[in-house]
């Protein structure tokens, strides 16, 4: 029977397993602070804590379940991390250091069943939905690996994070606990192509990590030929749910927008994206295509991509160029895929 991960719990449950088990409060704290202060996976090296207790978190849990098989490091200084599941699955994480913050895009899923057209990880399939501890652990495991602690995380990996709601929410709040790894809410984005479902949820529970969505079209008929899953959740109603979620939150809705030659690139898409993201505080983030094997997209030149910016010179609501990182290991927005089994190189 595999054995459960101590990085699956918020605080008040790990209270309860080791009160369960004979400790006190404190011992839960300490255990806390091991795991994700000093990032410390061996319970026989918790050495503050009673022996009985050390014992029974070595025979009952794992403490990190994943491992991470292999990197890839790009020119400008961004690592791609390979990590397999218990089951073999494998995920990708992205490490994105900046002089004063590194960034990890972390993924929630091993596959995605919404198999949008421009990115790899629909095209591998859907395998499953991520435990909270996996997801948490890449975070942890990324730390270690680096060298430096994660100041960022984006929900940006592998995945639809809304499709695996509960885990997701759960991993966000452990990460962003005070006591323990304290990535500010402000710190931590989550991404969705619009999961309606998801999103009435997060307005309901007042949710307050900060939100992206996936446009790339603003209009439903081509947006669903890139994706399918739109056919569900139409711009107008997915539009009404943003509208209730800026007003309850107060907070600006991040829509990403990667740009694809003669797909999306045009004075009309513009004109459009003007009138739906003017209807709520927004932020528009445009993106360039990165190509995938078995994608049928161009990136536009940077002359056209000005163009397309210069659409926007009079808007109530910012629009930037995002910079791309980690392109040349496939480790760029849409580019993974988890299938390329390379070495952790020396």
């Amino acid at each position: 029977m595999r054995k459960r991960s101590l990085l699956g719990y918020r605080f008040d449950e790990l209270c309860g397993i080791v009160e369960k088990a004979g400790g006190k409060k404190y011992s839960a704290k300490q255990i806390w602070s091991w795991l994700y202060k000093k990032l410390v996976t061996d319970p026989d090296s918790m050495s503050d804590l009673p022996v009985i207790l050390r014992n029974y978190l070595s025979s009952e849990f794992c403490i990190l379940p994943l491992k991470i098989e292999s990197s890839l490091k790009s020119s400008d200084g961004t690592e791609k991390l390979l990590v397999r599941l218990y089951d073999d699955n494998f995920v990708e994480c992205v490490i994105i250091p900046e002089k004063d913050r590194v960034t990890l895009c972390i993924s929630s899923q091993a596959g995605c069943r919404f198999n949008c057209a421009f990115c790899a990880t629909g095209k591998s399939g859907f395998k499953r939905d991520l435990e909270a501890s996996e997801i948490v652990g890449q975070v942890t495991a990324a730390s270690e690996f680096y060298g430096r602690r994660i100041t960022n995380v984006v929900y940006m990996g592998m995945g639809e994070p809304f499709d695996n709601y509960e885990e997701v929410i759960k991993s966000a709040d452990i990460i962003s606990d005070d006591s323990g790894l304290a990535i500010g809410k402000r710190k931590i984005t989550i991404s969705t192509f619009g999961h309606i479902d998801g999103l009435k949820r997060y307005i309901e529970e007042d949710v307050r990590y900060k939100l992206a969505v996936s446009l790339h079209n603003p209009f439903d008929d081509e947006r669903n030929r890139l994706m399918p899953a739109g056919k569900k959740y139409p711009l107008k109603n997915l539009f009404l749910v943003l509208k209730e979620y800026a007003l309850k939150s107060n907070r600006k809705v991040v829509f990403e927008y990667i740009l694809m030659k003669g797909v999306n690139d045009s004075e009309k898409h513009a004109e459009e994206l003007k009138m739906l993201l003017s209807t709520l505080p927004s932020k528009l983030n445009l993106i360039k295509y990165h190509g995938v094997i078995g994608g049928d997209f161009t990136p536009l030149s940077d002359v056209l991509s000005l163009k397309f910016y210069r659409y926007f010179s009079k808007t109530d609501f910012p629009v930037v160029f995002r910079s791309s990182r980690g392109e040349d290991i496939a480790a760029a927005c849409g580019q993974l895929s988890a299938d390329k089994r390379t070495e952790v190189p020396s």
